[in-house]
C-alpha cells in the first residue's frame, strides 16, 4: 500500500512561498478584498495552517507590505545611498526596474488605499516618512527635491500600475507620458 507523503516544508520557507502568494491575492485585492482561502491554495496548504503561521488576514498584509518596503530599501534607497556623484538617479534607475515589477507597484498602492484602517496608516505614513527623510538626507537634496522626486516616483507608481511601460510602443500617449518630466 503506497502512502503518499509530502516532503516537509521548513517553516522559512513556508512563509516565503505565502508572502509570494499574498502579494498577488492581495496587490490585485486589497486588505478586504483578498481572499486567505486563495492564498492557502496557492501555497497548497489548508486554510487553518495558514492561520497558524499568519494569525490574523491583517498580520499577513503587513507582512507583505513590509517584505515590499524592504526590497524598495535594498534596491532603490540603498542604490542612492552607495552613489555619491548621483544619488537621484541611481535611485531612479533602481525605481524603473522595480516598476517592472507590478505587484511590488500594485502592494503600496494597496497599502494606500488601506490607510483607512488605522494600523495600516500609522505604517503607510512612518514608511512614506521614512523614505522621504532618507531622499531628503541625500548631499544636495533637500526638501523641495526630495518632494518632487518622491511626487515623480508616486506618478511613475500609477503608470505602472496602468501598464504603461508595455503599451508605450503601440500608444503615443503613454509613450508621451513616460517621456514627460525627464
Amino acid at each position: 500500500m503506497a502512502v503518499d507523503r509530502r516532503r516537509r516544508i521548513p517553516i522559512e520557507e513556508r512563509r516565503e512561498q505565502i508572502i509570494e502568494a499574498a502579494l498577488e491575492e492581495f496587490g490585485h485585492k486589497g486588505l478586504h478584498g483578498g481572499s486567505t482561502v486563495s492564498i492557502a491554495k496557492r501555497v497548497g496548504i489548508s486554510h487553518p495552517n495558514l492561520f497558524r503561521i499568519y494569525p490574523t488576514k491583517h498580520e499577513l498584509f503587513v507582512a507583505v507590505l513590509e517584505r515590499v518596503f524592504a526590497t524598495i530599501e535594498r534596491e532603490m534607497l540603498a542604490a542612492g545611498e552607495r552613489s555619491a556623484e548621483a544619488p537621484l538617479q541611481a535611485m531612479s534607475d533602481a525605481w524603473g526596474g522595480l516598476m517592472e515589477r507590478r505587484e511590488i507597484m500594485f502592494m503600496l498602492l494597496q497599502g494606500y488605499a488601506a490607510s483607512g484602517d488605522p494600523a495600516i496608516r500609522d505604517i503607510m505614513d512612518g514608511w512614506t516618512r521614512g523614505v522621504f527623510e532618507r531622499i531628503e538626507a541625500l548631499p544636495g537634496v533637500g526638501e523641495d527635491v526630495a518632494h518632487d522626486f518622491f511626487a515623480a516616483g508616486m506618478l511613475y507608481m500609477a503608470a505602472a500600475a496602468l501598464d504603461l511601460p508595455a503599451r508605450a510602443g503601440k500608444d503615443a500617449w503613454a509613450a508621451r507620458f513616460l517621456e514627460s518630466g525627464s
